[in-house]
């Protein structure tokens, strides 16, 4: 069963997963990145998921798209980044993994998660997979010069102020020694 949801519902009951799956189309999910500081969503994001129950586990495919707002990590400027995305996960009723030991995980445990009681938390999953899409280093582009440390020009729109103040430094005579 398809159903094209304009408003974004955060969980999804397990009981609502018919035999045949269910299909969630969401045009928009406001509050994803909320309490993110570094980013935000510009515009809509969109979602898409399909759930279906496989011996009591729950088989998740789902997509997301958005445009993302970052700061540039050498200029401090803003710049946009395109989030767009596939996924899958098999979600197993959670159990208490207290006293439990450590172990390893494989590649295949990668893709296994829990969830908590009769709901699936798929809010949880979009905004996760779209944070796992955002690079460790943000750079507008790749010849970003960035700011200099020093008079904190941005190196992109000008040129540095501390070279002038470099020639009137009484020390630089020392230089042509």
């Amino acid at each position: 069963m398809t159903k094209d949801l304009k408003g974004f519902r955060d969980t999804v009951p397990v009981e609502d997963i018919l035999e045949d799956g269910l299909h969630l189309i969401f045009e928009g999910m406001p509050g994803l990145l909320s309490e993110m500081e570094e980013c935000r969503i510009q515009g809509t994001a969109k979602g898409e998921v399909f759930l279906h129950r496989v011996d009591g586990d729950v088989h998740l495919n789902g997509k997301v798209a958005a445009l993302i707002v970052i700061k540039c990590d050498r200029c401090l400027e803003e710049y946009n980044q395109e989030i767009n995305t596939s996924f899958f996960y098999i979600l197993v009723p959670g159990q208490s993994i207290e006293g439990k030991k450590e172990i390893a995980l494989g590649k295949e445990d990668m893709e296994v998660s829990l969830y908590d009681g009769a709901e699936i938390q798929i809010g949880e999953i979009f905004r996760e997979q779209i944070l796992l899409q955002i690079p460790l280093r943000h750079v507008c582009r790749e010849d970003c010069k960035g700011i200099c440390p020093t008079c904190g020009a941005d190196l992109n729109k000008e040129e540095c102020r501390c070279r002038a103040e470099t020639l009137n430094n009484p020390f630089s005579v020392l230089k042509k020694l």
